[in-house]
């Protein structure tokens, strides 16, 4: 009952890292789209380097995240469109422990600059 009781545990610490994770990666998306509406004017790497620095605060490997910033409609000026993708390979927290896949997550932020 003890191991059974333990692989529950894990289960669900994993679950809520991989929520966590989730959540972090769709608010870093956010506060990307904001900086680039707001601030950057087109400046991709500087929107870039606020998602990561966002994404720093949370215990997640930066290094393994890509962020990429476009502009559909061709710039960030008033009433153009602005898309930020963050992607991140999730590794289980607890591999040893646990058989859990290794799963890509994806996060978009999209707002229209006024």
């Amino acid at each position: 009952m003890f191991i059974v009781l333990f692989m529950v545990f894990f289960w669900v610490f994993e679950l809520g890292w991989l929520m966590y994770t989730y959540s972090v990666l769709a608010d870093a998306a956010y506060e990307g789209v904001r900086h680039a509406v707001v601030r950057s004017g087109g400046d991709t790497t500087g929107t870039q380097n606020t998602v990561k620095t966002f994404a720093a605060t949370s215990l997640h490997n930066i290094s393994a995240m890509a962020v990429a910033v476009t502009f559909p409609d061709g710039n960030a000026q008033p009433p153009n469109r602005v898309r930020v993708t963050v992607t991140y390979t999730y590794v289980p927290y607890l591999p040893s422990y646990i058989s859990a896949p290794t799963m890509h997550t994806y996060a978009e932020g999209r707002m229209v600059a006024q």
